[in-house]
């Protein structure tokens, strides 16, 4: 893990449909945008699921607006999710391989075929750990473009944390 002049650390891996998800999941919650599509989301389904039970209550049948407003929340909360990991996943899969490099100046990720991705710590904010990942982030508000480092790729994930806390000084 140490290298002359510094801690680094290599990543050589192939993310997953399961990679992205985890990573768009942190990406929607940390953006305000989001967060705010996501909650419009689940207020379309609540509302269309009780225009839908008062009708039944009620003794009618749904209206379509109630249905259509049930149906295309969830399309947007489960199906779109998905639909764009698989999407990532494919490109990602179009690139080959790819080795993540964390150094002393900051993120680097090359690929078998495609331009490297070089990212410097005073970039990157904030990390977000899942099941299965560390999602790094920029600063951007609306829109953060996260990183993907899999822990299944790593011996060491609690040397990872402790570096990615020291570069970002984050407390350990």
């Amino acid at each position: 893990m140490a290298e002359a002049g510094g801690e680094h650390v290599e990543l050589v891996y192939r993310a997953t449909v399961g990679d992205f998800r985890e990573a768009l999941r942190v990406a929607t919650r940390a953006s305000a945008a989001g967060r705010w599509g996501r909650g419009l989301l689940f207020f379309a389904a609540g509302a269309g699921a009780l225009v839908t039970a008062v009708s039944l209550a009620l003794g009618g049948t749904p209206g379509a607006q109630g249905l259509v407003g049930l149906g295309a929340a969830l399309v947007g909360l489960v199906v779109l999710p998905r639909a764009q990991a698989r999407r990532l996943h494919r490109r990602a899969e179009a690139r080959g391989v790819h080795r993540t490099v964390l150094d002393l100046w900051g993120v680097t990720t090359t690929t078998d075929r495609g331009a490297p991705r070089m990212s410097r710590w005073s970039e990157i904010t904030r990390y977000a750990e899942t099941r299965g990942t560390f999602v790094l982030l920029d600063a951007h508000e609306y829109a953060p473009a996260p990183i993907l480092l899999p822990k299944r790729v790593t011996s060491d994930v609690a040397a990872l944390r402790a570096l990615l806390n020291q570069r970002l000084g984050l407390p350990t």
